[in-house]
């Protein structure tokens, strides 16, 4: 009997222009090739999760999603696994999710290159001063040079705190280092290691870390035990100079007590990537904060991502039908 992963997504519309021929593959396409080898084996159906299959959804031993309702899973009796597209899990769990003695995965490591990549930008770009640049050159204002000049430094000597020493934070941790920066990191479970990182601490001492550092990075996932992890206590005690970036979830930060601190610059900028609200509301006050870097939620974007994530589906499929474990299961104590 065929094994059978049903794919919820969206139909791409009928008059969406051709794809090119050096185009990133759509979800459906990557899986379909990577699947491939599995033969008869493995069935990939789709359907659109807004007016699914009944029969699709009776028949499926596995599902690959965004996320999944609490009135699509009940309506699934034969499902075991659940591989989620995204790394983070916040606001899609449920109790039922589980029955059936399911197993719920995570696309974590898929954007690490992009997500890591993202954060340098953004140190670099407040090290080398480009938004005033880029203001200037709008402006067509080469008298800017003196000005924008005596606010740059360089990340050589610099330490950075990662907050969260998974997959993200140690690819994070590694491109810090090769620009001669000095690495400190919090793990729930410091016996695991982790590559890149000076130091690495558990996070009781998270507080540690904030005293040690010149940029703050959080890179952790949103669970009720990580929500504003980042608020009053941490900006009290914040060198004068600290810069903050959140590659993370927009709930990682107390977003009152962060504006606060950027507004009357206790901390020197931040880059943010996520926010609580999304899409930001255009009354956000956010917006005009001159010494923030806002990024529209793009830290795990990238156009390897559904090829690198099909490959993903491949590996777990082959570990499913050979019994061997999972990767990235989600932990139903801790919420990720």
């Amino acid at each position: 009997m065929p094994f059978h992963l049903l794919c919820l997504a969206r139909p791409e519309p009928a008059d969406a222009p051709p794809k090119r021929y050096n185009d990133p593959p759509t979800l459906i396409g990557a899986l379909t090739n990577a699947l491939t080898p599995f033969g008869d084996v493995v069935t990939l159906s789709v359907t659109d999760p807004g007016d699914p299959d009944p029969a699709l959804l009776a028949n499926a031993d596995a599902v690959v999603c965004g996320s999944l309702s609490e009135n699509l899973r009940a309506r699934m009796p034969r499902l075991r696994w659940v591989q989620f597209w995204s790394a983070g899990v916040d606001g899609k769990l449920f109790p039922a999710m589980w029955d059936n003695d399911a197993v719920l995965t995570t696309g974590a490591g898929v954007h690490v290159a992009a997500a890591s990549e993202h954060v340098l930008a953004m140190m670099l770009a407040f090290a080398r001063g480009l938004p005033q640049s880029f203001a200037a050159q709008r402006e067509r204002d080469w008298s800017a040079r003196d000005r924008i000049a005596s606010r740059l430094f360089e990340l050589d000597g610099k330490t950075v705190g990662i907050v969260g020493a998974g997959e993200i934070g140690q690819a994070i941790a590694k491109r810090c280092k090769a620009f001669g920066m000095r690495t400190v990191g919090t793990r729930r479970d410091v016996s695991r290691g982790a590559e890149g990182f000076d130091v690495l601490l558990p996070h009781i001492q998270y507080h540690e870390l904030i005293l040690e550092s010149n940029f703050i990075v959080l890179a952790l996932p949103l669970t009720p035990h990580t929500k504003w992890i980042f608020g009053e206590d941490e900006i009290e005690i914040l060198h004068k100079g600290t810069y903050l970036f959140n590659i993370g979830r927009g709930g990682l930060i107390d977003e009152t007590w962060v504006y606060k601190a950027l507004k009357n610059r206790w901390l020197a900028g931040a880059g943010l990537d996520v926010f609580t609200d999304e899409p930001l509301p255009a009354d956000s006050p956010f917006w005009e904060l001159d010494n923030v870097i806002l990024t529209p939620h793009l830290g795990g974007a990238t156009p390897a991502y559904w090829s690198r994530f099909a490959n993903l589906v491949a590996e777990q499929t082959r570990r499913f039908l050979s019994g061997e474990p999972l990767r990235n299961i989600v932990r139903r104590d801790l919420g990720y």
